[in-house]
């Protein structure tokens, strides 16, 4: 069955990672992210990640597809893959300043891992989800101006990071809603 695209925001048409891979959605949103200190540990679904992105380059090398249409095929995995990590993101309920470090470390494992797979720097493809992780660091008097200036996110993606920020920093409820509803 074919779902129809979800509308993101500005209503422009986006198909969601969650529907594609929920697994990982759930691994990255549940992860342990209120650690007490950094390690040099990644977490686990990068990994799962990364031998998923291999498996599917293994199909498109074996699937008869010019390489041509191979590169674009993983250009849209790489998509994909910046899209789960931003929805699984933005579940997240908990989080430590390590935690934040944490999954600035799990980016950068998994960019230097897919750049084995293809063809052309995986960086920019995956900035989106750098973006998204340093907006952790914002003032609330920011966030606002954020959501406006990033279209590229959905909404329900916006509302989970602040939502996270204003737990994690002790916002008053006043304020954490004020700050939604400036962006709905």
């Amino acid at each position: 069955m074919h779902k129809k695209p979800s509308t993101g925001w500005f209503s422009m048409p986006a198909y969601t990672s969650d529907d594609q891979f929920p697994m990982y959605v759930d691994r990255i949103a549940n992860a342990k992210w209120e650690v007490k200190e950094l390690g040099l540990e990644h977490n686990g679904y990068v990994d799962l990640l990364l031998g998923e992105f291999k498996h599917y380059k293994t199909r498109l090398a074996h699937g008869g597809i010019h390489k041509e249409v191979q590169d674009r095929l993983l250009e849209y995995g790489l998509e994909i893959v910046a899209e789960t990590l931003i929805e699984g993101l933005s579940r997240v309920k908990r989080c430590s300043n390590e935690g934040r470090a944490l999954m600035s470390l799990d980016l950068q494992v998994l960019i230097n891992g897919l750049q084995h797979f293809v063809p052309v720097n995986v960086k920019p493809k995956l900035q989106m989800v750098e973006t998204f992780i340093k907006a952790y660091y914002l003032p609330e008097t920011e966030y606002v101006h954020w959501a406006r200036a990033h279209p590229e996110y959905r909404k329900n993606q916006i509302v989970g990071l602040i939502n996270l920020v204003a737990t994690m920093k002790g916002w008053k409820r006043k304020a954490r809603l004020e700050v939604i509803e400036k962006i709905e």
